[in-house]
């Protein structure tokens, strides 16, 4: 057993008295270097430069003290070479060359150098007392990690206590103080919805509730407005846009997916990844799901929702036919086996058809800040409409949002297209998909003229779906309607262009 109450105390220079241990395990380097290169060493590779920005933004924290032996008549430093290596730079910047300008920018905020020059040592009786704390400490377990929900809890409590956020930053600067309020205000909206299920409001409160996969969530802007989250930029502080009924439904759905393992860290590591696009959809058809009972979950209904009882030739002239996969039918269940049928070999496994998703894919669509808030709302509304409930409306606003933003980009380029193209001095789509094909070619992006004269179609080389011609088909045409497929196609078609022109 250790016993550290009989070890001497000692008030040392860290200058003169104190040497760095060359025999240290974690630097990895051979005996007989010179101090200056295991400080060095201790700065480019273990971060001593945070202890310095930390003593002078802080201050020496003493709750544990550097531990020495003595070796050859020379008070050596076996545990806290760090600590020592940092205060030694902080004397002499030029101990380490490579950082000396950030230490003496950092060193500049210590009011008196000499204060952090003499600390207080524990000397260990022998080396063997000495090994034996040092393996204690860095090979078992002496310290429990704090939780994530834990680390947020700490500043919750100085928040109860009456400190503000910016009371927090000030007294934390070398903490990212936001992220642990942002966490712990989301944490609280989730852990004071009432839920129908109290277990899932106990499991919301545990201690060890497994915060980082809802932090997989909340770290995405994308997340926050769709849920209906603000979080203040400065602060961290946290509001709901949402009323609490509709809060209440979303929580409900992610706590117990969390809890039963529907989603976890692995699942949502990425916002592209396939599984955690899928996980953004469930959650945007369950925020447009009717509040009623008897409501047909979103996507489950069938295709063309609002039209299905159109004749099959209803649909006008130049339409296509719908895939049997496509949105006019809904496929029943379909067994495991007979996914997964293999060969008479048993050699390879056919895929399953990849799900349709039923939102447009608008996650690396950016509207630069000068294009006007009508192009910045039309997207937003392009990401949350159900496209197989309502093609239509989608299918209209795409024309809409094609026309605008063509207009836009040429009035933020200062052109105007109605001197090459026009209608009796009226600009429609098809003068600005005229503009667009002659700007692309003029400033040659030719990458981009073909795609617009797919969506032109003049020489009907190409299809019907997708171009002007069926745009303004479902939008003028009363006999014409769109599907789901329809506009899936339509915005494959145009997506390039509308990256193209909203491009930064």
């Amino acid at each position: 057993m250790i016993d550290m109450s009989t070890w001497d105390e000692v008030v040392v220079d860290v200058v003169n008295d104190l040497h760095l241990d060359p025999r240290n395990v974690r630097l990895d380097i051979p005996d007989g270097v010179p101090e200056s290169d295991i400080i060095q060493d201790l700065f480019t590779n273990e971060k001593a430069l945070n202890l310095v920005e930390g003593i002078a933004k802080v201050g020496l924290l003493t709750h544990e003290v550097p531990i020495v032996v003595e070796r050859d008549g020379l008070l050596i430093v076996v545990e806290g070479n760090r600590r020592v290596a940092a205060l030694k730079a902080i004397q002499n910047p030029y101990l380490a060359p490579d950082h000396q300008a950030r230490i003496s920018k950092f060193a500049q905020l210590l009011p008196n150098r000499d204060a952090v020059r003499r600390i207080t040592v524990k000397k260990a009786p022998s080396q063997g007392d000495a090994d034996q704390l040092v393996a204690a400490l860095h090979t078992g377990n002496q310290r429990v990690a704090w939780t994530p929900a834990r680390q947020a809890a700490f500043f919750q409590a100085q928040l109860d206590a009456g400190k503000t956020p910016d009371q927090l930053i000030d007294q934390y600067p070398t903490v990212d103080v936001r992220k642990f309020i942002t966490r712990s205000r989301i944490l609280e909206l989730f852990r004071q919805v009432t839920y129908d299920d109290p277990s899932l409001g106990d499991y919301a409160r545990k201690r060890r509730f497994p915060v980082s996969t809802l932090a997989r969530l909340y770290e995405n802007d994308k997340f926050l407005e769709l849920v209906g989250i603000r979080v203040e930029a400065g602060t961290g502080e946290v509001s709901l846009a949402l009323n609490d009924v509709t809060f209440k439904r979303v929580a409900t759905k992610i706590v117990c997916d969390i809890r039963d393992g529907k989603i976890n860290t692995r699942s949502l590591n990425k916002a592209s990844s396939d599984r955690y696009v899928e996980y953004m959809d469930e959650l945007r058809d369950l925020l447009n799901e009717r509040i009623t009972e008897g409501a047909e979950p979103a996507g489950n209904g069938a295709a063309g929702a609002g039209h299905s009882g159109s004749p099959a030739g209803a649909r006008g002239p130049g339409a296509h036919a719908e895939s049997s996969h496509g949105a006019g039918q809904h496929p029943g269940k379909v067994s495991k086996q007979e996914r997964y049928a293999t060969s008479d070999a048993g050699k390879d496994r056919a895929k399953p058809f990849p799900k349709k998703r039923n939102y447009l894919n608008l996650d690396n669509l950016v509207v630069p800040a000068e294009f006007p808030a009508s192009i910045h709302e039309i997207v937003k509304e392009l990401s949350a409409i159900n496209i197989q409930r309502f093609p239509n409306a989608t299918q209209d606003l795409l024309r809409t949002f094609l026309e605008k933003t063509i207009k836009a980009y040429a009035e933020i380029l200062g052109e105007d297209i109605r001197k090459g193209s026009n209608e009796r001095g009226f600009v429609f789509l098809s003068n600005c998909l005229v503009w667009l094909e002659n700007h692309f070619r003029t400033t040659g992006k030719t990458a981009y003229i073909q795609s617009v004269q797919i969506v032109r179609n003049l020489s009907g080389r190409y299809g019907f779906v997708g171009s002007k011609e069926h745009l303004d088909a479902t939008n003028h045409n009363h006999q014409v309607f769109a599907t789901a497929d329809d506009v899936r196609e339509t915005w494959a078609t145009i997506e390039g262009i509308m990256k193209a022109v909203l491009k930064p």
